[in-house]
């Protein structure tokens, strides 16, 4: 008993293990159920009856795809919904059935639509759109690129669409791709009340012999939907046979010629444009005959009703090159590449030099002391000059590179003929005169351009370096040949700061912060050598006596943020309208008004200084002459009160627009200042303490540094004019400077000893006028200061309030400030220094940080020249002025947020991947741009002939914004005139092409007796419908339809047929 019980025992035991719950969900019920919610959640469940289809509504409507993710077995898969939208005009409208037509079932809306005529063959749409002619269908597809190549996973996918279907009575038609992606195969289908439809398809690489013609495809087509005898009449057929031009001959030919390379090489005055080869590839010609009687049609491999020329419609569509070489872009490309290296310049250089060798010491020496090789750059050691290059080829253009190959065969050094006619240009030592004519007709238009995009005014230095640099980097040798210019710029800019010589096309106004880094250091290196000329011709000693050398090695700029400060008093600047007059700030502290001085003077006070006729010399009393300012003395009054205003009538204008509780004031020519209330205590006990400062008042020196009476203003306490004396300009700052300079007092805090530190970085100006106006103006007092600088503050014969507060800033400075003439003080703007620095920067520049440095400028030339362009393509290309707007409006945004500098000035900032990817994409629009225009003009040779400019132009605009364009009248129209003529050249050259081979290869050929007008159809198109009782005879009516493409390597067939589910 025992072990029987045992057996049992381990009998249960099994059993207990293999039971399984059926009541949970299989994978594949999961599936359809995932399936079902997406279905539910697109509102796909309701019966909605549309509005017919329209007249080539599937090409010209709006489709929108809508993508769900599901997964059957760990296996992604999407769901896509693809649908025609609905119109505004139109509505949805569910079909009412009469009583008396109860029996009736209405068609759903899928076999309307695929029944319609008026869609055959669309130019723009999805390819299950094109094949059944559907507006409305579902797509289930794996993830993977890989596809669905197992039949009995095929079956599977397939199953459970239908019962999803049916469950949730949808009448979408569902459709699974199946096999390789790129094979486009699918399986669908569509449930509806009383019928159903298969949707299958045959995709075969080479059509079989038997289905080559209409009459086999009609062959099949009867013997899929069961009836091989078909009455006459019971089937329709629309065909589409399509003829394709490759050569468009002598007279559709690209018009222009290819550009001669040495010519694009030595271009730079502008940037060219253009396509290298023709943009417009092929034409391709269909025609079409709308339904005809499938048994009225012969065509088989004997005789063929289908004649192109009596074809009832014919529409043009064209093919454009895909990589279409265009100069404007390839300039724009190449650049673009240069800016990702990250060789230094003397790595690039030194590399030139190992390239190089002397022949012997004679060489070498002619090198050295050849003075058109330049001066050698601080930090960049290189054993010789400048000499020959051989550039390079391959970096001119990506594509047709045998058309510009004759510049040079090796890169290596550019030749020295060449690279004094790229400095020739850079610097101006060229006639430039048509392009300034040029530039000038544009000048009212591009200013303000230009500044948008923060680039460079046209014809300026930086421009001319850009346009050699990209020319340079496209056409000598990429960013070697790049390295090797802004060798010579750098040394060139040297060469002008010894010598005393401006720069050329850089205005003499303070840096523009609304123009690019490069150009304001450019502007500021200006500034520098300005006052290094004007302080040389204010020195007693000649100008070759004067102690200005300029050490080749640069000074070193890493001193401490404070001092450098001290020289760069320019904080508030509104960069937006990049006023010249600066902003003072004032800080607030422990209840007292703090004024930071942040100026010396304003625009027209720097215009009093350069304006001047009489030249005074001033004796130099210290022997370092770099920390004094030098100004004139000995001016003559009379041409001085003609040429400056005085003080009292616009300080009382300004004082009347200000209110007084403001506290920044601007300093002008005249020095106003706006005041704050403060208490009466305050008040007396100021007033009491100024004027017991007063009692001490020195009138023991002699004036020095008087410009012109103030007016007729008189000294407090002396029976002397008061003068109005000279003083030192502000400092030009440029952005970088600016950034500093905020980044430093932002670190300072708004503490009691961060404030102080503040006023006394910003208060280096306001100590030097009070400083000048002693000089001139002894024994004069803080009152009589005042009564110039500021005559808000002193009314009623009292400084104001604000002034009267004990220990304020003016009252302390004043007192600490000695009677120094403004040629004697230290220098307020250190130009020497400054323009070291600016050196400094542009020579530690890598070339692809230099190149980054004129892309804005590059990209402002290329957008004028794109301007110009579509301006004389508007008539064909209504829509491009637009484009030329958003795309400047992009280009505008994407510069002004790229900042080129850091938080330390002169140092470079490289662009963010962010910013280069934005750039690119402006390219690339640019590209479009560009490319559009190029395949306007080409359509615009190739149907000259048609009438005047305006027909051209409006067909040209056709081809253009349409995919396909149908031709009025077919045949026999004027543009189907044309189109004869230009395939009927392409038939004749391929027939002398044939006989002049087969001559060659001595082979007897028959040409034929008439060269036939149009080449053999490179793919025929098929659509047979038809309405027929399937699968029984008995069952409904339904309709059923199939459609073939025949190519030479591509056969498919596409059917759907209907079957009746009632009674079949």
């Amino acid at each position: 008993m025992s072990e029987s019980e045992d057996e049992n025992a381990v009998v249960q035991e099994d059993e207990v293990f293999e039971i399984t719950d059926f009541t949970n969900a299989s994978d594949w019920e999961s599936f359809i159920t995932q399936i079902e919610e997406i279905i539910t959640n697109w509102n796909l469940t309701s019966y909605v009856k549309l509005q017919p289809l329209q007249n080539n509504e599937i090409t010209n409507g709006d489709w929108e795809a809508v993508t769900a993710h599901l997964k059957f077995t760990n296996v992604p898969f999407t769901m896509t919904l693809h649908r025609l939208k609905f119109k505004p005009d139109t509505e949805q409208f569910v079909e009412e059935l009469d009583e008396e037509d109860d029996d009736k079932i209405p068609l759903p809306q899928y076999v309307e639509d695929m029944m319609c005529i008026d869609n055959d063959f669309p130019a723009r749409a999805h390819c299950i759109a094109r094949w059944y002619g559907l507006r409305c269908f579902l797509i289930l597809s794996i993830s993977s690129s890989n596809g669905i190549t197992n039949q009995s996973k095929c079956n599977l996918l397939t199953s459970s669409v239908s019962i999803a279907l049916n469950n949730m009575s949808c009448d979408v038609p569902f459709f699974v791709q199946i096999q390789e992606n790129w094979r486009r195969m699918y399986e669908g289908k569509a449930v509806s009340t009383g019928m159903s439809t298969q949707f299958e398809m045959v995709h075969l690489k080479k059509c079989p012999q038997q289905y080559a013609y209409l009459s086999g495809l009609l062959y099949l087509f009867k013997n899929k939907i069961g009836l091989t005898s078909l009455l006459s009449g019971e089937t329709r057929v629309s065909a589409r046979f399509t003829y394709v031009l490759h050569d468009w001959g002598i007279d559709g030919k690209w018009p222009a010629k290819p550009p001669d390379p040495e010519a694009v090489a030595s271009h730079f005055g502008t940037l060219l444009y253009g396509c290298l080869e023709d943009p417009v590839t092929e034409l391709q010609l269909a025609a079409v005959w709308p339904s005809m009687t499938g048994d009225l049609v012969i065509d088989n491999d004997i005789h063929s009703d289908f004649k192109p020329l009596s074809a009832p419609r014919w529409v043009v569509r064209l093919c454009y090159a895909d990589d279409l070489t265009c100069l404007l872009s390839s300039y724009l490309y190449e650049f673009i590449k240069a800016t990702n290296r990250t060789e230094s310049m003397s790595d690039l250089l030194n590399v030139l030099e190992d390239h190089t060798t002397d022949k012997h010491l004679g060489q070498a020496l002619e090198k050295i002391t050849d003075p058109s090789a330049g001066g050698m750059l601080p930090g960049v050691k290189l054993a010789s000059g400048l000499t020959k290059v051989v550039t390079d080829s391959q970096t001119l253009f990506r594509k047709s590179a045998y058309t510009l190959g004759r510049i040079a065969a090796v890169r290596g050094r550019i030749p020295r003929e060449v690279l004094n006619n790229i400095k020739s240009y850079m610097f101006f030592q060229e006639s430039t005169n048509s392009r300034q004519s040029s530039s000038q007709q544009q000048q009212a238009s591009t200013y303000t351009f230009y500044h948008k995009l923060k680039a460079a005014p046209i014809d300026s230095l930086t421009h001319h370096l850009a346009m050699c640099a990209i020319v340079v980097n496209l056409c000598h040798g990429g960013l070697s040949a790049l390295a090797q210019v802004w060798h010579v710029f750098v040394s060139e800019l040297r060469t002008m700061l010894d010598n005393g010589e401006c720069l050329p096309g850089i205005d003499s106004s303070k840096p523009d912060l609304n123009t690019c880094l490069l150009h304001q250091k450019l502007q500021m290196l200006n500034c520098c050598i300005q006052r290094k000329v004007l302080r040389e011709q204010r020195s007693p000693r000649s100008s070759s006596e004067v102690d200005f050398k300029v050490n080749p090695s640069f000074v070193d700029i890493s001193e401490d943020l404070t001092e450098s400060n001290n020289h760069n008093n320019h904080m508030a600047t509104d960069e937006s309208k990049n006023e010249t007059t600066p902003l003072k700030e004032v800080d607030k502290y422990d209840g007292n008004l703090e004024t930071s001085e942040n100026a010396a003077a304003s625009s027209n006070h720097s215009e009093r200084l350069s304006s001047n006729d009489s030249r005074g010399k001033f004796s130099v009393q210290s022997d370092d002459e770099d920390e004094f300012f030098e100004c004139e003395s000995d001016i003559d009054l009379g041409d001085t009160e003609q040429k400056h205003i005085t003080s009292g009538d616009q300080h009382q204008e300004i004082s009347e627009q200000q209110s007084l509780d403001q506290v920044s004031f601007t300093v002008n020519s005249n020095k106003t200042e706006d005041g704050a209330i403060i208490s009466r205590d305050d008040v007396e006990h100021s007033t009491n303490e100024n004027k017991d400062s007063m009692v001490d008042i020195d009138v023991s020196y002699p004036a020095e540094g008087r410009l012109k009476p103030c007016d007729d203003l008189n000294l407090l306490h002396c029976n002397s004019s008061l003068f109005i004396p000279h003083t030192q300009d502000h400092a030009p700052v440029t952005e970088d400077q600016l950034e500093e300079q905020a980044e430093v007092f932002s670190k300072l805090g708004d503490t009691k000893e961060g404030s102080k530190v503040r006023a006394k970085m910003q208060s280096a100006s306001l100590r030097s006028d009070m400083e000048a106006f002693k000089s001139a103006n002894p024994g004069c007092v803080l009152e009589d200061f005042v009564r110039w600088y500021s005559p808000r503050d002193f009314e009623n014969g009292e400084l104001s309030q604000r002034m009267k507060i004990p220990q304020n800033l003016w009252v302390t400075t004043w007192k600490s400030a000695k009677p120094v003439p403004a040629h004697r003080q230290k220098r307020i703007f250190d130009d020497t220094k400054e323009a070291e620095k600016v050196l400094h920067f542009l020579t530690n520049l890598k070339p692809a940080e230099a190149a980054q440095m004129l892309i804005p400028v590059c990209t402002h030339e290329a957008l004028l020249v794109l301007r110009l362009a579509s301006d004389a393509m508007k008539e064909s290309l209504p829509s491009l002025p637009l484009i030329c707007n958003q795309i400047e409006a992009r280009a505008a945004q994407i510069f002004k947020q790229w900042h080129m500098y850091g938080s330390v000035a002169n140092q470079f900032q490289p662009w963010t991947k962010d910013i280069q990817t934005k750039v690119e994409d402006l390219f690339r629009q640019i590209t479009f741009a560009e490319t559009m225009i190029e395949r306007a003009r080409s359509l615009q040779h190739k149907f000259r002939n048609l009438g005047d400019m305006a027909q051209v132009n409006a067909f040209v605009r056709q081809l253009l914004e349409h995919p396909e364009v149908p031709l009025d009248e077919a045949a026999v129209g004027p543009v189907g005139c044309i189109i004869k003529y230009y395939f009927q050249n392409q038939q004749n050259i391929v027939v002398e092409a044939e006989s002049s081979l087969s001559s060659e290869q001595s082979e007897d050929v028959r040409l034929p007796k008439e060269i036939p007008p149009l080449p053999k159809p490179a793919g025929r198109e098929f659509i047979i419908r038809a309405s027929n009782s399937y699968p029984s005879t008995f069952s409904r009516k339904l309709p059923h339809r199939m459609y073939a493409v025949l190519m030479q390597n591509e056969f498919r067939l596409a059917s759907a047929v209907s079957h009746d589910s009632t009674f079949f």
